[in-house]
């Protein structure tokens, strides 16, 4: 049988670093083969496991890896595997949090730009009213400026017409 082993098993002596390699036979002779038995992974219906081992170190051979307390249950510990499927959980919980957040966000941001959106086309339509009615306020001035200008030259006409007939006026009224 220690033929078949490899070299670290093997009963050479110990090497130039110091290290001794093992003895195959000290380390077999740790385990006890009349204290181990075989386990049936799935035993019959009338068949039970007669393993001295595994009935009475672990009565629970699921949790063989936790504690138990002086009663013989199982001690109640988070182990690796349920920190990390917290972990798990919480971070999925959070990402959705995160996505039901920035969704909410991304709606309202588009609801305000529908909004400014809207705002915009109104104050564009007033703009453009405003300006309508600013240049027909223009167009209407030039016309009062042109009427007014015209006005004063018909008046300025009479006046001269007015002063002339009295001037005729005075001169028939002297030759007489």
């Amino acid at each position: 049988m220690m033929s078949s082993l490899s070299p670290v098993f093997s009963s050479e002596p110990a090497l130039a670093s110091g290290f001794t390699t093992w003895d195959a036979s000290d380390l077999f002779t740790i385990l006890d083969d009349t204290s181990l038995c075989p386990v049936e992974v799935n035993p019959g219906p009338g068949n039970t496991n007669s393993c001295q081992i595994q009935n009475q170190c672990y009565p629970n051979p699921g949790f063989k890896d936790k504690p138990f307390n002086q009663t013989g249950l199982n001690v109640v510990l988070p182990d690796k595997d349920d920190r990390r499927e917290k972990r798990k959980k919480s971070n999925r919980e959070s990402a959705r949090r995160s996505r039901m957040k920035q969704q909410k966000h991304l709606e309202d941001v588009r609801s305000q730009f529908h909004q400014l959106k809207r705002d915009n086309r109104e104050l564009e339509n007033q703009l453009r009213y405003a300006m309508h009615h600013c240049q027909h306020a223009k167009i209407e001035k030039d016309r009062l400026r042109l009427e007014h200008h015209i006005l004063q030259e018909k008046l300025l006409n009479l006046r001269q017409v007015l002063v002339l007939r009295q001037i005729q006026q005075s001169s028939t009224c002297a030759s007489w």
